[in-house]
């Protein structure tokens, strides 16, 4: 086994040798803390978008694909929306729309309650192929992670364990975002004696639970570490890790793009104050302003 020098920021596939479970470990800092602190959300609506990042950094470390792993929540309750992105690269994304009083509201009743009734869904978009595949499972006021336990069971009939922690670490400067999550799964059945197969699955989910989010969380925790205190009766074979980073998919050029579908009159009526149209990127919140011999120009492409 070879120890990853990383510590923050990567996910590491693993398999379980003596009963053949694979898994993903995942640990999220600066990558987590840079896309929650962006908007400033509420601690409630912080959490539940760190969980959906950590949950896409570890679905999208078990596919082969070129191009995007996203997942997304559109529900009735006071988190309307959730977006989290992962490329094969390994830059990641997220967002969350709420409504405040809603979630002030809801927050001691717990994520369903936040969530409410809807949708989760994740999609890969092949870039080269132009292919994509979604999958969907309800919302139905249960925790993401019973939801996505109960799509892989109904749906893949694949055997999946999930632990997540999301925590924001007090700080003298407020506090950085921090997360981490195992997910084990049995992608095929082996062959061999049944109960003792179930058996093996019963051991490795009670030894999963014993992770506490402290330890999932802890920047001086090596991964590898984390994972020979749990099972290290179990023989743990580490893979390459993939490592993540933010990376936003915004650009001045992507805008321009988008006003240039804008009518002369249209785009005169999204002006502020100062006469400039300004456009936010709802990921990263970055801001592009556009004045007016920019809006001349848009206004001659639209006339054309």
């Amino acid at each position: 086994m070879h120890p990853s020098p990383i510590a923050d920021d990567l996910v590491r596939p693993f398999q379980l040798e003596q009963s053949a479970l694979r898994g993903r470990v995942v640990r999220l800092g600066g990558v987590i803390d840079r896309i929650l602190t962006r908007h400033d959300y509420p601690l409630p609506v912080g959490r539940l978008l760190g969980e959906l990042l950590t949950l896409g950094a570890s679905l999208a470390g078990g596919l082969k694909f070129d191009g995007t792993f996203s997942l997304q929540i559109r529900s009735d309750g006071p988190i309307s929306l959730m977006i989290a992105d992962c490329t094969n690269e390994g830059t990641m994304r997220g967002y969350a729309r709420y409504d405040q009083a809603g979630v002030a509201a809801a927050s001691a009743e717990g994520s369903g309650a936040l969530l409410g009734k809807g949708q989760l869904a994740f999609t890969v978009d092949q870039n080269q192929a132009g292919q994509t595949y979604q999958g969907i499972v309800e919302l139905s006021g249960g925790t993401l992670t019973d939801c996505m336990q109960t799509y892989f069971r109904q749906s893949e009939q694949v055997k999946t364990g999930l632990k997540i922690a999301v925590d924001r670490i007090p700080s003298a400067g407020g506090g950085a975002w921090r997360a981490g999550g195992i997910m084990i799964q049995r992608l095929a059945e082996p062959a061999g004696d049944e109960e003792a197969l179930e058996e093996d699955w019963r051991r490795t989910m009670l030894l999963l639970a014993t992770t506490t989010d402290a330890e999932l969380t802890d920047p001086h925790l090596p991964l590898e570490r984390l994972l020979l205190r749990l099972f290290h009766e179990e023989g743990v074979r580490l893979f390459t890790p993939r490592l993540l980073s933010f990376g936003c998919r915004c650009s001045r050029e992507r805008v321009t793009r988008m006003l240039r579908t804008f009518s002369a009159r249209d785009l005169d009526e999204m002006r502020d104050d100062d006469g400039d149209v300004v456009v936010t990127c709802q990921f990263c919140n970055a801001g592009f302003r556009f004045g007016d011999v920019e809006l001349a120009r848009l206004h001659a492409d639209a006339a054309h």
